[in-house]
């Protein structure tokens, strides 16, 4: 039977008769199923085989990805490399369908290369081509992850570069953060009979907020709650320059002229003046503007003259919040146009009675569902608290926004000034 299979194939068709009879008393046949392996690359290798019908397929592992060497069809020999080299399989082999084969112990296949010279030579040159497409393979193989080694490292160089430069940033950030925290005021004045406290938090790393408290002469105090439109850097930056402004040009008369005797009218309309004109005039093209309530308060008397330069209207609240009354509002923001007429207002603080300045933070902070905490929430809280001081009350509302607001992120800048007469 397999002499008969032998006389068949061309490999064995050049082998003597008596030769071949001895040759297939020594050889057998195998079977292999499609899909099944017929022998791993690693193991040791005693014999070779020939392919009677069915296609195997060579494959290695190249990096951890399989990769394919080639596919071998009936009538070719395959499994010899480990058998004329003494080495382990080079390569794994599986069968793409359903295969028999010829198994060619060695002696058996030293016998086929001694019958049949030419079959040494194919050996030789099948060998070679192996291993030059493989080594070609492994050559582009390496070329591309090269490739995407340097295209690694070149976006890890960008990704560290980029990481520095945030770092940069963020430091430069850090220290904006502190001298912005600097300008606030450290410690509010307390006018015997009167609590002042305020607390100001930007949405980002600086704010565009902030709350301030001039010291007047004969005792009076400015006191300024600020909204610079927008967030961020931009907006500190007019912070800055606001309040600085504001603040050189309230205490200028007496400073600079020795004049000690402003009205608050004249203090009130003067600064703003000095301010605004500035902005319009030499950065105009900025489109920036300052939302800004100034007051003037005399605490002896508790008499209070303020200007609203489109802010929010600070709350009046009587003792006990028995009423709450929004103050006036007054006149465009500051920076708008070159020139601009401020109002002045009047009122009074009476015993027992606060005044309640903030900015659009408060209420407009919003929860997770979008919805904002709102002019109710402000004014139940101050009734609900209405028995604290200001500092206390201050903490009161802040916290209340906080939980309000919940994990949703910050959606503005918060300040708050709150002054209470005894």
């Amino acid at each position: 039977m397999l002499d008969a299979l032998l006389r068949q194939n061309p490999l064995f068709r050049q082998m003597p008769a008596a030769t071949l009879d001895a040759l297939a008393s020594s050889i057998s046949r195998r079977h292999i199923a499609t899909g099944e392996t017929l022998f791993r690359e690693g193991d040791v290798g005693v014999e070779c085989f020939v392919i009677l019908t069915g296609d195997l397929e060579i494959y290695t592992y190249i990096n951890g990805e399989e990769q394919r060497l080639d596919v071998y069809h009936p009538g070719q020999i395959i499994g010899e490399m480990a058998l004329l080299d003494q080495s382990p399989r080079s390569a794994t082999v599986r069968a793409l369908a359903d295969v028999d084969l010829i198994v060619l112990g060695e002696d058996a296949f030293k016998t086929l290369l001694r019958s049949n010279p030419e079959l040494a030579l194919e050996m030789l040159r099948s060998g070679t081509t192996r291993l030059r497409n493989t080594n070609q393979r492994m050559i582009t193989n390496l070329e591309r992850k090269n490739a995407e080694l340097l295209s690694a490292y070149e976006q890890l160089q960008a990704a560290q570069a980029e990481l520095i430069r945030l770092n940069r940033l963020e430091e430069e950030l850090a220290v904006a953060r502190r001298i912005q925290a600097s300008f606030l005021p450290r410690h509010l004045p307390q006018p015997e009979g009167w609590q002042m406290a305020a607390y100001s938090r930007g949405a980002q790393a600086v704010g565009g907020d902030f709350f301030d408290c001039i010291e007047l002469p004969d005792g009076r105090l400015g006191l300024v709650v600020a909204d610079a439109c927008g967030k961020g850097i931009t907006a500190a930056l007019f912070v800055v320059l606001t309040r600085s402004l504001l603040r050189a040009a309230s205490q200028a008369p007496w400073i600079f002229q020795g004049r000690t005797g402003l009205d608050a009218e004249s203090v009130l309309t003067g600064a703003l003046w000095l301010v605004n004109d500035y902005i319009c005039r030499e950065h105009g093209e900025s489109s920036m503007f300052v939302t800004l309530f100034y007051a003037v308060l005399d605490p002896r008397t508790g008499a209070l003259a303020y200007v609203n330069a489109g802010h929010n209207p600070p709350l009046l609240v009587a003792p006990g919040a028995a009423s709450i009354v929004e103050t006036g509002e007054g006149t465009l923001p500051v920076g708008i146009m070159p020139v601009q007429r401020y109002e002045v207002l009047r009122g009074h603080i009476g015993a027992g009675e606060r005044l309640v300045a903030f900015s659009d933070g408060i209420t407009e902070a919003m929860n997770g569902a979008g919805d904002l905490f709102g002019d109710e929430r402000l004014h139940l809280a101050l009734h609900e608290d209405a028995q604290l001081g200001s500092s206390h009350l201050v903490d009161a509302i802040i916290a209340r926004v906080d939980t309000y607001v919940g994990d949703a992120p910050q959606s503005d800048d918060i300040t708050l000034l709150i002054v209470t007469r005894a």
